[in-house]
């Protein structure tokens, strides 16, 4: 089959990626937002899938150089290889990706096996290299679920299974404006501090869309193979509309209490900061240490809080718009 091209503009960055019509469309459902960058123009970014009969034949050949890891991935792992600036994967086999953080260029090899598995090739197999190369050209990733009201920024951060999704569906349904479910970014513009959308996909697991009457269906439809989760498209069910950039203002750190009332306490800064230092992947010197400076700007800016999220969905809006004012 061919590879085909879909180009995006991604912050004034022109992401270009090539491949087959099924990995196309999976990233096309996570950029489908960002309007399209003309074919003419130079990539800053970009990414080639080239699928592979068997793991001897991958299109990306293991380093002959000794790396360093930077991050543990389920069944694989994330090196970084000092000399040539190149952050390689490997998912025992399955899949292989080479990043050259200098040029922007990123080559993923996958076993034609895994060719229908969306959530192995359009998530961690994009979302890692492409947050590296960002934060060479001025964004940084936040882990964190971004909201807006009014212009001002709430971010909803944590690890998986902390709740952002449950409270960004809460906050959606009361008009909230849309950043992203679970990946922003931040850059530094005439402005100030500023933090950009990913208006992603929402992934939701059947016990959160038993939460929500709307999401009825959500809840009794069989989760996609290899996902443990539903995707769903904020647009189609609420109408919410992407908040391209805006002044983050407050960070918010749920965690589920098994209590009807929800409870918001504030956080210290310095704790705040802390919960954060895992957004970064310490690659070379240079970006890490810019990374952490845009984080601590973050932090900084914002009130910070620690959400204890109970049962009352209904009233988690108006309690997180008296800290936006």
């Amino acid at each position: 089959m061919t590879a085909k091209t879909h180009s995006y503009l991604f912050h004034g960055l022109k992401l270009t990626i090539s491949g087959q019509d099924a990995i196309l469309a999976a990233l096309k459902r996570r950029l489908g937002h960002f309007p399209p960058a003309n074919p003419e123009a130079p990539s800053d970014l970009r990414f080639e899938f080239h699928p592979t009969a068997d793991a001897s034949r991958h299109g990306v050949r293991r380093p002959t150089v000794p790396g360093r890891m930077v991050l543990e991935l389920p069944g694989g792992q994330v090196l970084y290889l000092e000399a040539s600036r190149q952050l390689y994967i490997d998912l025992a086999g399955r899949a292989r990706m080479l990043c050259d953080t200098q040029t922007g260029e990123v080559c993923v090899s996958y076993l034609e096996s895994e060719a229908s598995n969306a959530g192995l090739l359009s998530h961690p197999l994009f979302i890692i290299p492409l947050s590296e190369l960002l934060k060479r050209r001025g964004l940084y990733m936040v882990h964190a679920a971004g909201l807006s009201l009014d212009g001002k920024g709430l971010l909803v951060a944590g690890a998986s299974g902390a709740g952002k999704t449950t409270l960004t569906i809460a906050l959606l349904r009361a008009g909230f404006g849309f950043l992203g479910d679970d990946t922003a970014f931040l850059c530094t513009r005439s402005q100030g501090l500023r933090v950009l959308a990913f208006p992603d996909e929402i992934d939701i697991t059947p016990h959160t869309a038993s939460f929500f009457p709307e999401l009825q269906d959500f809840a009794r439809r069989p989760s996609p193979a290899g996902r443990p989760k539903q995707s769903l498209i904020s647009t189609r069910v609420y109408s919410a509309r992407p908040t391209w950039e805006c002044a983050p203002a407050v960070l918010v750190f749920p965690q589920i209490a098994q209590v009807h009332e929800s409870v918001l306490r504030p956080m210290p800064k310095d704790a705040a900061f802390v919960e954060l230092l895992c957004n970064v992947v310490r690659t070379d010197v240079g970006s890490a240490q810019a990374h952490l400076d845009a984080l601590a700007a973050l932090v900084a800016q914002c009130l910070c809080f620690r959400l204890e999220t109970g049962r009352d969905f209904d009233a988690l809006p108006a309690l997180l718009r008296s800290v936006l004012v």
